[in-house]
């Protein structure tokens, strides 16, 4: 009459509802989905979770030697800077274009942008230098066509000194060349020439000829080929020649015992000068004063 243990806690299928059947059946394909899908999601999470691991890990790797790398550019950036540091600060701009171009073909990206803007700028300063010189030559062409006595010999010391600043800056001189060298040929072949000259026109038997190739010559380095070369010394001579030889086209009389000595002093000076080959510039304004 009373029912076992073994049948309290199950009810014969017979007895069970449809709707209970049903409950049975949604809670068996859940638990196998639940297998399932667990299976699933604990096998994609190993092979992802160790994949973003190894990328993240990859990835900060690659950023870091990336960081690395453009650092070492940095770092040897400036050292080829410090290298040429000598070159960036010369006064002959052609030398700091060349550097400038150099770097702004060779830098990498972000230093190139720079180094170009670097390069114009100097070559604007360059062009802006030429028209400073143009000026500056036609101003001393005209002081230089005026008569003696209404010439202004402090302005033209002023042009011829501009000039010289510019020239120092916008010449040219190739690497393997001294400047100072440049410099002290250019002196020595003009100082030849000025002694050459001013010993013809002293040996002269017949009154100077203002025609004469000799005689304009001399005005030529007195008025402009000498001018920011010539010593102190040799300036206060050519000016005494200079007079002399005024005087003497005046008077259309031979060249004087004056002018010969005055010619035997300046060979000796300039003979001497050179044996120390001098380049001093000093002012003919000065000395003239």
């Amino acid at each position: 009459m009373a029912e076992t243990a073994s049948d309290a806690g199950s009810v014969p299928a017979q007895h069970l509802s449809i709707a209970e059947i049903e409950m049975r059946r949604y809670e068996a394909r859940l638990g196998v989905w639940k297998v399932v899908l667990g299976t699933m999601v604990i096998g994609i999470a190993g092979v992802l979770i160790p994949g973003a691991v190894n990328f993240s890990t990859l990835l900060f790797e690659n950023w870091r030697k990336e960081d690395e790398f453009r650092l070492a550019q940095r770092t040897a950036h400036q050292q080829y800077i410090k290298d040429f540091f000598d070159t960036a600060i010369n006064q002959d701009i052609e030398l700091r274009i060349r550097f400038a171009n150099y770097f702004a073909n060779l830098s990498g990206d972000d230093q190139r942008q720079y180094w170009t803007v670097y390069l114009k700028d100097i070559k604007d300063q360059r062009q802006e230098k030429r028209k400073l010189i143009n000026e500056l030559e036609g101003q001393l062409v005209a002081l230089k066509r005026l008569p003696e006595g209404q010439s202004d010999v402090a302005e033209i010391d002023r042009v011829v000194r501009e000039l010289n600043w510019s020239y120092s800056e916008i010449g040219y001189v190739p690497l393997d060349r001294s400047l100072v060298s440049v410099i002290a040929g250019k002196k020595e072949r003009l100082y030849l020439e000025t002694a050459a000259v001013v010993t013809r026109l002293a040996a002269l038997q017949q009154p100077i000829d203002v025609e004469s190739a000799d005689y304009g010559r001399f005005w030529t380095l007195y008025r402009k080929d000498l001018i920011g070369i010539e010593s102190r010394n040799v300036a206060a001579k050519m000016i005494a020649t200079g007079a002399v030889l005024q005087d003497l086209v005046t008077s259309k009389a031979q060249p004087s015992e004056e002018l010969k000595t005055l010619s035997a002093e300046l060979g000796a000076l300039i003979r001497d000068e050179l044996s120390g080959v001098s380049i001093a510039q000093p002012s003919r304004a000065q000395t003239a004063n």
